[in-house]
């Protein structure tokens, strides 16, 4: 049990750490608001996935996680420089699109909540 909870605290590290360094460090177009969803550690802490989601991007949405992909290396080595791990992960970004979908369900939602009022209505 103790491994889980270690994966979690290590995630949740990289997680502050890594938004700190990507508004302050990361050279190039703004990526507008970006948000880091969640960090997925390996138990054996080599390897970190980390979901984002970019509200009004200046580039595409699929594009932001490219473009972080590209300066992945450059990411890890200034999270290195922040974080006391023995080994600094190697690092993955992926575009996180759960709250764009969230929002779609919920006005879908709401509008067959109108459409049934409507009908009970009339």
């Amino acid at each position: 049990m103790q491994g889980v909870d270690r994966t979690r605290r290590v995630g949740e590290l990289i997680r502050r750490e890594m938004a700190t360094i990507i508004a302050h460090q990361l050279p190039g177009p703004s990526l507008g608001i970006l948000s880091i969803t969640a960090v997925s550690v390996s138990k054996n802490l080599r390897f970190a996935r980390i979901y984002i989601t970019a509200l009004s991007p200046a580039i595409g949405e699929t594009q932001v996680a490219a473009f972080l992909n590209e300066h992945a290396s450059q990411l890890r080595w200034a999270l290195g420089q922040k974080v006391n791990l023995r080994r600094t992960p190697e690092i993955v970004f992926e575009y996180d699109a759960s709250i764009e979908r969230g929002s779609r369900i919920s006005s879908l939602l709401e509008g067959l909540q109108e459409t049934r009022n409507n009908e009970d209505g009339s």
